[in-house]
């Protein structure tokens, strides 16, 4: 499933802000949370929902959230389960550089990701707003350098 940044998120059918990242283990390469907020940007201003409460990703583009479960007649929602504490996280979002075959190629556009298992399939890219998307799949993308998105060369120097 495809989610791209700066796309509509909904919860309960109301609109509740514009994807601004991703945070993800590098080590299992796991979507932990999404990153929304009401103008698309990163801040304090901005909201995290575990990727489990993507309920589904429409043609537009645009995410819906699950529903809250919340107790009978009340409006008080009821907390999900912690997440796991992990070694490391890194944060994706338009700041995130995509460098390919060596060279600066573009921002991150957005990821692919397998929601049975919340592993990334892809880091989506585009070099500019009129050029099409490109993918690097998961398994040749570099994430050793903060802010980077790197794919790895498949050749090495003797």
């Amino acid at each position: 499933m495809e989610l791209l940044l700066g796309s509509h998120v909904r919860e309960q059918g109301h609109p509740v802000g514009r994807l601004a990242g991703f945070e993800l283990e590098p080590e299992t390469l796991r979507i932990r949370r999404i990153i929304f907020s009401g103008d698309g940007d990163l801040g304090p201003h901005a909201h995290t929902r575990a990727l489990d409460a993507v309920a589904r990703v429409s043609d537009g583009g645009d995410i819906a959230l699950g529903p809250i479960q919340s107790a009978p007649l009340l409006a008080v929602p009821v907390p999900s389960a912690p997440l796991p504490a992990v070694h490391d996280v890194v944060l994706l979002s338009r700041a995130t550089r995509v460098y390919r075959w060596g060279r600066d190629a573009s921002r991150l556009a957005g990821i692919d990701v397998n929601l049975k298992d919340r592993v990334l399939a892809a880091a989506l890219g585009r070099a500019h707003w009129w050029s099409r998307r490109f993918s690097l799949p998961a398994n040749t993308i570099d994430l050793s350098t903060p802010g980077e998105i790197r794919q790895r060369s498949d050749h090495r120097a003797a």
